[in-house]
């Protein structure tokens, strides 16, 4: 089944791609966006706005291509629905459980009202037996019975396709965000929008095409790759070394050039939300480590287990990690009301051969041990020293506006 749709889905973008460019000059802003919580409308909404807005300027018969965790925004759906009646194909694999909402079900009743014989009330089959995601309109939601390539935990990959929206082609945004009122509100997110990538377009659908399947056991496997200065990950991995700290064993903390890192030291910022378990633990030990070594470390967190928490903490008021906490419980209730919702790691100095390197590893996965072995996550690496800017300034910013010092 996957050779056929695959080789389906192929042929299709291939075809979307080739469209003529529309008279609006509209496309959407490359690079990375940021929302703040605590803003006005829009700078709470910027990131699901951003998707919104590319899924209204979509071009009928183009392909719009979507895994979301949670799905709750009425605009996103109303957005999501209105290309689908213009001809767009929309195609969505969302999780089972958190995602099955009343947004996400109004969709699934539109896409998949043509995936159905009405004759036998069973799902259409293709020539070898086996039922397919998608009727005449191409297009459907697909609810993950746990992951959706393989584990028994969530689909919480986060990202957004579109083979052409506006004047823009072959554009791909990943994110730490859901298409969410919490993702506006609760938390900071970040996104980042690639636009004319058809080599990245082809791996994402790739990838999206395999999770439509919803079959954990077909041999579907963890995935690195790369196009130009971008590295997607795509996981469970349920074997082997951790992608996290295999990045964090290649960074020297001496010995920058070219204006890297600080004060000839590399820095490391971080900006991170659920962080936990053994593998939480692992990544904060080799954090305070590498700042024991003379790296600069800085940390925001937004989530961390109790042990994880300690442990950074002690290391700041030791005079090591720069640490600062982003939970706010704004009502009195004691429940935290805001807080960083990033997954992002910044890498600005010696890695690996680079004595000037400037990294950003951002996407949908948090700092747990379900993440890495039992979920469908996205990670996005970038070296570039723009982007690395960009992200520093919004680090930077989050860290003077939307947390507190630890352990000054």
């Amino acid at each position: 089944m996957r050779r056929r749709i695959l080789t389906l889905l192929t042929s299709t973008v291939l075809a979307t791609v080739g469209l003529a460019a529309p008279a609006a000059a509209w496309e959407p802003t490359g690079g990375a966006h940021f929302n703040n919580p605590y803003g006005s409308y829009d700078a709470r909404w910027r990131i699901v706005q951003q998707v919104d807005m590319a899924v209204q300027k979509a071009r009928p018969k183009s392909r719009v291509m979507i895994s979301t965790f949670l799905m709750d925004s009425k605009a996103s759906a109303d957005a999501l629905l209105a290309a689908h009646g213009r001809g767009v194909e929309v195609q969505i694999v969302m999780d089972g459980d958190d995602a099955y909402t009343y947004q996400a079900r109004r969709l699934a009743n539109r896409f998949n009202k043509d995936n159905i014989d009405p004759d036998t009330g069973e799902p259409y089959l293709d020539e070898a037996g086996n039922p397919l995601k998608w009727g005449k309109d191409n297009s459907f939601v697909v609810f993950c019975e746990g992951s959706c390539r393989g584990g028994m935990h969530n689909n919480h990959a986060k990202f957004y396709v579109f083979t052409h929206t506006g004047s823009a082609t072959d554009v791909v945004m990943v994110s730490s965000s859901n298409l969410n009122k919490g993702g506006a509100v609760k938390g900071w997110n970040d996104l980042y929008i690639a636009k004319f990538k058809p080599q990245m377009l082809q791996q994402y659908a790739g990838i999206h095409a395999e999770m439509a399947q919803d079959s954990p056991a077909d041999g579907d496997r963890y995935r690195e790759l790369v196009s130009g200065p971008f590295t997607s990950r795509f996981y469970p991995k349920p074997t082997g070394s951790d992608p996290v700290l295999d990045d964090l064993a290649k960074v020297r903390c001496k010995g920058t050039d070219g204006g890297a890192g600080r004060n000839g030291r590399t820095a490391i910022n971080v900006s991170m939300f659920a962080w936990n378990h053994d593998r939480g633990m692992a990544i904060a030990k080799r954090l305070v480590q590498l700042d024991s070594y003379g790296c600069d470390v800085s940390v925001i967190y937004g989530a961390p287990s109790a042990k994880v928490r300690d442990v950074l903490r002690a290391s700041a008021r030791r005079g090591g990690v720069k640490l600062w906490d982003s939970r706010y419980d704004r009502d009195g209730d004691r429940i935290f009301d805001v807080r960083v919702h990033h997954k992002y790691l910044l890498i600005n100095g010696r890695y690996g051969a680079d004595r000037s390197s400037w990294r950003v590893h951002t996407g949908s996965q948090n700092w747990g041990q379900g993440t890495l072995r039992g979920g469908d996550e996205n990670t996005f690496n970038i070296v570039s020293r723009g982007v690395h800017r960009q992200y520093m300034d919004n680090w930077n910013y989050v860290a003077r506006y939307g947390a507190r010092r630890i352990g000054r």
